[in-house]
């Protein structure tokens, strides 16, 4: 029995590349042969280095990835697109017995049809830039097809009720929630029982418009001028184009006159992240509409209180008094969350145990006995993994 799993590229080590190595481990340890294809060559050391784990002993082969080329049959029991909020993979033969599609959220949908030039470096196989619009056309609307057509044949997870409704919305297919893979453990076995706490606030976050981290600023604004916290720390990889954005931040920062006030740091180091986890008091998700907030969770498994919009899948695990509309209430779900006492930053970290990686393989498997009907004793006889060493998925996303 060969599974096919088709990510673009596992090279990113994000919160969605942890979930296709999970997810290679979970087909591989119930005795099913991987091939993955994929667009960029895996750096395996890359790979092994922020997560802790190796899949070069779990993959038979790996193929390269033509996104809207229809590859022949290649005696593929399973098919699973662990990248199916971007990539539109589909093949005739897909059906909701041989195909599964994680799907974070449909925002592919909406990119292919307002034809937005930067999806293009998302399918990189082919290049458009300088195309006929005719021929850009085409290539969109048989991105369309596929897209739609992979959603509508195949076994579609998500990683929410939020994102879940969404995609009910968009294409009127009812999926399953199964949360992703986080490594709850490691935050909370190492920041936890942190006693050097202070009154400081921390958003982890990568360097990218799309993670609007000019409301964390705006926020910050208010929290000074109510007296409200002592700093707020934003940390983050820096992507190669990111450069132009963090200089709009830095001009923000110094707008408000908030020099003082909020710190940058870029690309820091595993250990440094956790040393600030240890000392912070509450996390801020500045993005409304976030699908699930992986950072959110690994914050919280490390004892520090989200402060969160009120709209996205956070919401589903953050309480109500931490979850804000307006700027002003987050500044109120801040000096609630600076005030929280110690018990209640452990009944936080415990409460969300339920997304380890070991929950998520567990229940992927479980998910996949169901679809194809297979024997259920690997499922008992092979161990889980846990992927120990990664970088958080809001600074490597």
């Amino acid at each position: 029995m060969i599974a096919n799993v088709a990510h673009i590229s596992l090279n990113a080590r994000g919160g969605g590349e942890r979930l296709a190595v999970a997810t290679i481990k979970a087909i591989s340890s119930m005795g099913i042969g991987v091939e993955l294809s994929t667009v960029e060559k895996p750096d395996m050391a890359l790979i092994h280095n922020a997560y802790g784990t190796s899949i070069a002993g779990d993959l038979k082969k790996i193929r390269t990835l033509n996104i809207l080329q229809k590859y022949g049959p290649r005696n593929y029991s399973l098919t699973v697109n662990t990248h199916g909020d971007m990539l539109p993979f589909y093949h005739k033969d897909f059906t909701k017995k041989n195909a599964i599609t994680y799907c974070h959220y449909p925002i592919a949908r909406y990119l292919i049809d307002c034809g937005d030039p930067d999806y293009l470096s998302v399918l990189q196989n082919l290049c458009l830039l300088g195309m006929p619009p005719a021929v850009r056309k085409g290539y969109y609307d048989a991105a369309r097809s596929a897209y739609i057509k992979m959603m509508l044949n195949s076994t579609v997870l998500t990683n929410s009720e939020f994102s879940r409704k969404a995609i009910f919305k968009t294409f009127a297919v009812d999926s399953t929630v199964l949360p992703p893979p986080v490594d709850v453990d490691i935050f909370r076995n190492r920041c936890l029982g942190s006693n050097i706490r202070d009154d400081s606030i921390l958003v982890v976050s990568r360097f990218h418009p799309s993670k609007k981290i000019e409301n964390a600023i705006l926020l910050a604004k208010l929290l000074r001028q109510n007296e409200v916290g002592i700093c707020m720390n934003i940390v983050g990889n820096m992507p190669p184009d990111g450069i132009g954005y963090f200089n709009y931040l830095n001009d923000l920062v110094r707008h408000y006159g908030l020099e003082d006030f909020i710190r940058f740091e870029n690309n820091v180091r595993f250990d440094r992240l956790l040393d600030l986890m240890r000392r912070s008091k509450v996390y801020v998700h500045p993005l409304p509409g976030e699908p699930f907030g992986i950072s959110t969770v690994e914050g919280m498994s490390a004892g520090i209180i989200p402060v969160v919009p009120d709209i996205g899948g956070h919401t589903e695990y953050v309480p109500a008094r931490y979850q804000f509309h307006t700027f002003g209430q987050g500044v109120e779900a801040v000096a609630a969350a600076l005030a929280a006492p110690a018990s209640e930053r452990i009944k936080l970290s415990h409460s969300i145990q339920k997304y380890s990686v070991t929950n998520y393989v567990k229940k992927f498997q479980q998910i996949l006995v169901e679809v194809m009907d297979i024997d259920k004793k690997p499922l008992e006889s092979k161990p889980v993994i846990s992927l120990s060493k990664r970088l958080p998925e809001s600074m490597a996303a």
